[in-house]
């Protein structure tokens, strides 16, 4: 049985506010995921230091749960084939 996207679907993604890569990553992803039941969760490396030496400045990270699913900029590709598990 397939997993299906839910309204608990939540992709994690990692940054910092000031940062043009994560401002970029995010823009590229709303447009890639409107329509679908995936909430994204920002989570800004300034405000929680338990993620600063995991992720340092190797920034944006986007994330389901522990599977890393691209890293600096949006990898369609590997967007794609994680949203098709859930199709």
């Amino acid at each position: 049985m397939q997993d299906k996207i839910s309204a608990s679907t939540v992709l994690q993604l990692f940054g910092r506010t000031y940062c043009h890569l994560c401002t970029d990553l995010m823009e590229a992803l709303s447009i890639k995921i409107q329509g679908l039941p995936v909430y994204v969760e920002w989570i800004d490396l300034d405000e929680h230091e338990e993620w600063e030496e995991l992720y340092g400045e190797h920034i944006p990270v986007l994330k389901h749960g522990e599977f890393e699913i691209c890293r600096h900029r949006l990898d369609e590709a590997a967007l794609s084939a994680f949203l098709l598990r859930f199709s």
